[in-house]
């Protein structure tokens, strides 16, 4: 679609999983890729967006994610400051389709059709939406299972009805 040129600049937030996707595919195709990623995140998985060239920008998670300084609020600010292309994965409906075209069918493919459920962690919910509305079509008994940890905005919500506040 012509959003990012040679040799231009990726700016995304993660919390690591996509990131390391988008930090090894720029690598091989030259792009710059700059992350940013909430303070609790592991050194690990901070490491390894920086193995791969990118710049780790790291940001405090006890903000709101209206807040000037999350890493969603940096994300933005910096890829319009560099004249970046900014994917925006918690928002874009790619992520969603891209679970549904490709995700989706490559399970069910595999699996001959044969599940009865599927569970995936729901970080931006794009695996879980994309995928997860691909197989319910092809079987609406397929059971979808949505993982995340105590401590996350969807276990607090499920549990209580509200989101939880920033830790």
């Amino acid at each position: 679609e012509g959003r990012i040129g040679p040799g231009g600049t990726i700016v995304e937030n993660t919390s690591g999983n996509t990131g390391v996707g988008v930090a090894m595919v720029s690598a091989v195709r030259g792009y710059k890729t700059v992350f940013t990623m909430p303070d609790k995140m592991s050194k690990e998985k901070q490491d390894t967006l920086r193995g791969f060239g990118a710049k780790v920008v790291v940001t405090p998670t006890s903000v709101p994610a209206d807040s000037p300084e999350s890493y969603y609020s940096t994300a933005k600010r910096l890829a319009a400051e560099a004249n970046a292309f900014y994917l925006n994965q918690y928002h874009s409906r790619d992520n969603v389709e891209a679970h549904y075209h490709l995700t989706g069918p490559e399970i069910w493919k595999q699996l001959e059709g044969r599940l009865d459920a599927f569970v995936a962690g729901l970080g931006t919910g794009g695996t879980m939406s994309g995928a997860g509305r691909y197989l319910k079509e092809q079987d609406a008994g397929v059971r979808l299972v949505g993982v995340d940890p105590e401590g996350s905005i969807y276990h607090d919500l499920f549990h209580t009805g509200k989101p939880s506040e920033p830790h």
